[in-house]
C-alpha cells in the first residue's frame, strides 16, 4: 500500500474545548442507556417488583419468588426471561430506525428520537398497575427502542464531530456516559431497595438525562459532513466554523467535501453494505460487535445479582462492587484509547478477560459443590469468584466496552456510515439478546462451565482482532480508507497513514 502523506497546507484551527463540550453532552444519552441495562439486574431482586409481578402471578407465593435462580417458578422465569429478549429485541429495531433518521434527518434528530422512544417506554412502565405484564413486556421494547437508537447514534456523532487526535475519547465517551449509568444505578438500587415502590422509582429517575438531551440537541451544530450531503457546502462550512469556533475550516471542509464527491451524494441503498470494498469492514464491525457479547459482560450484570446472591448472600452488594470497577475503569480507557491505540487495547483486554474467566470457573470448581441447585460455595471461593469477576469487568471496561463501538463509527465511507454502524449495532443488540439464554445453559455446563465457555469465546475476539483489525488511531476518518484499499486490511503494527498534525491557536 502507498503511503498517503500531505505537504504544507493550511492547518486545522479551533478550539478543542467546544467540540469535547459537544460530544460530551451528547453522550449525556449514553447516561440512560447504561442506567436502563444495570437497573434490571437490582430490579430483578426488588421486594417491591416481586410483590407486584411475581406474588400472586400463576399462584406464586412470596416464598417461590424469593428462592434460589435455579429454583424459581417457571412462569417468572419465563416472564423476566421475556422482560430482557423484548428490551434487546427493542434495541435491534431502534438501530434499525436509527440508521434511516441519521441518513434523512440528521445525527441530532436520531439523538432526539432515541429519547422520545426511552422516555414514553419508560412512563408506561412506571405507571403500570399491578400485575399487567403484558403491557409492561411493551414497555420494555419501547425502552429498547430508545437504548438501541441511543447506542447507534452516539458514537457515530462524537465520530464526526471530534478532532481527529480526541476521536477515540469523544466516539467513546458514550461507553463513560453508559458505565456511569450503571454505577448510578447500583447505588439508587442498593439504597431503595427496601422502599415500596423502589423498582418504579429507579426506573423514572433514568428519564431526567434523555430529557436533559432532548431539551438541548438542537443548540448544538450537525455533523458538517452529513450537513455537507444533504444541504450543501455553505451549510457544512457554517456548521463546521461553529463547531471548530474558527473561520479557518478549509482544509477540514476540503477533505469532507473531497471524500463525499468522491462517494457520490445519490441515496443510499441497504445493498450498497455488499459491495466488495465495504464488505470486509462490515464483517469486522459486526464480529467486534458479537463478540462484545460473547465475553459474557451482559449476563454478568444482568444475573449478577442473582448469582452473587446464592454464592455470597448479597447480590446487590456485589452487583454495586462490579459497577464500581466497571465505571473506575473506563475512565483510564478514555485516556489510553487515543495514545495506545485501538487494537493494541483490544488485544490487552481479550488476555485480562480470559484471565478472569478462568479464575471465576476454577474458583467454583474448586470451592463449590458444583451443584446448581445447592451451590453451597465456601465464603473464599464466593469472593474469589467477585474479584476475578471484578478482573474480568476491568479489562473489558478498558479494552472492548468502548472500542467495539468507536471502531464500527471510523471505519465506512461517510456515504454508508449509518447504515453500516445500524447494522454492526443490530448485530450487537441480536448477540444480546442471545447471551440473555445463559442460564438456560447452567443445568448442562454448570456455572463454571459457563464461565469457561466465556474464557474461551474471549480467546477467540483477541484472535480475531490479532488478524482483521488495523490500527486507526491518529487517522482521519476520510483517509481511513486507505487502510482498507483493495479490501484488505493493513494488520500487525502501526499504521503507515500519516494526517497532518492538529494546529491549535
Amino acid at each position: 500500500m502507498n503511503n498517503r502523506k500531505y505537504g504544507a497546507q493550511a492547518p486545522t484551527e479551533g478550539s478543542r474545548i467546544y467540540a469535547i463540550t459537544v460530544c460530551v453532552f451528547a453522550s449525556i444519552g449514553g447516561i440512560f442507556f447504561g442506567y436502563d441495562q444495570g437497573v434490571t439486574g437490582g430490579v430483578l431482586v426488588m421486594n417491591s417488583f416481586l410483590e407486584d409481578f411475581c406474588v400472586g402471578y400463576g399462584g406464586n407465593t412470596y416464598s417461590d419468588c424469593t428462592s434460589q435462580s435455579v429454583a424459581l417458578p417457571s412462569n417468572w422465569l419465563s416472564y423476566t426471561t421475556l422482560y430482557n429478549v423484548l428490551y434487546y429485541v427493542g434495541c435491534i429495531g431502534g438501530a434499525f430506525v436509527g440508521g434511516i433518521i441519521a441518513d434523512k434527518f440528521g445525527r441530532r434528530m436520531t439523538i432526539f428520537a432515541a429519547g422520545v422512544f426511552f422516555c414514553l417506554g419508560t412512563c408506561v412502565l412506571v405507571l403500570l398497575s399491578t400485575g399487567h405484564h403484558n403491557i409492561s413486556l411493551i414497555a420494555r421494547f419501547l425502552q429498547g427502542l430508545g437504548v438501541g437508537n441511543s447506542s447507534f447514534s452516539l458514537p457515530l456523532f462524537g465520530a464526526e464531530m471530534a478532532p481527529r487526535e480526541l476521536r477515540g475519547m469523544l466516539s467513546g465517551f458514550m461507553q463513560m456516559a453508559v458505565v456511569t449509568g450503571i454505577l448510578l444505578v447500583g447505588v439508587i438500587n442498593y439504597n431503595i431497595s427496601q422502599i415500596a415502590n423502589g423498582w418504579r422509582i429507579t426506573n423514572a429517575i433514568a428519564m431526567l438525562f434523555p430529557i436533559i438531551v432532548m431539551l438541548g440537541i438542537f443548540f448544538i451544530p450537525e455533523s458538517p459532513r452529513w450537513t455537507y450531503k444533504a444541504k450543501g457546502l455553505a451549510a457544512a462550512e457554517y456548521e463546521l466554523q461553529r463547531l471548530r469556533k474558527t473561520q479557518n475550516v478549509h482544509d477540514e471542509l476540503e477533505r469532507i467535501v473531497d471524500a463525499i464527491d468522491d462517494e457520490g451524494r445519490n441515496k443510499v441503498y441497504w445493498s450498497e453494505l455488499w459491495h466488495p470494498a465495504i464488505r470486509p469492514r462490515l464483517f469486522i464491525a459486526m464480529m467486534l460487535q458479537l463478540l462484545q457479547q460473547a465475553t459474557g459482560i451482559n449476563p454478568v450484570f444482568v444475573y449478577g445479582g442473582q448469582i452473587f446472591q446464592d454464592v455470597v448472600h448479597d447480590g446487590l452488594l456485589s452487583l454495586l462492587i462490579l459497577q464500581i470497577v466497571n465505571f473506575v475503569s473506563t475512565i483510564p480507557a478514555m485516556y489510553f484509547v487515543d495514545r495506545v491505540g485501538r487494537r493494541t487495547l483490544l488485544l490487552i483486554g481479550a488476555v485480562g478477560m480470559v484471565f478472569g474467566h478462568i479464575v471465576s470457573a476454577t474458583a467454583f470448581t474448586f470451592g463449590c459443590d458444583g451443584n446448581t441447585k445447592e451451590m453451597n460455595c465456601s465464603k473464599v471461593a464466593g469472593w474469589i469468584m467477585i474479584a476475578s469477576t471484578a478482573i474480568f469487568i476491568f479489562n473489558f471496561a478498558i479494552s472492548w466496552g468502548p472500542i467495539c463501538w468507536i471502531y464500527p463509527a471510523e471505519i465506512f465511507p461517510l456515504r454508508v456510515r449509518a447504515k453500516a454502524v445500524s447494522v454492526s449495532t443490530m448485530t450487537n443488540w441480536v448477540i444480546g439478546a442471545i447471551m440473555i439464554g445463559i442460564p438456560k445453559l447452567f443445568p448442562y455446563l454448570n456455572i463454571n462451565g459457563v464461565f469457561f465457555l466465556f474464557g474461551g469465546l474471549c480467546s477467540l475476539a483477541g484472535i480475531y482482532v490479532y488478524f482483521k483489525c488495523p490500527e486507526t488511531m491518529g487517522v482521519f476518518l476520510e483517509d481511513i480508507e486507505m487502510l482498507f484499499r483493495d479490501s484488505n486490511p493493513v494488520v500487525g503494527g502501526a499504521t503507515t497513514i500519516c494526517s497532518p498534525p492538529f494546529v491549535l491557536e
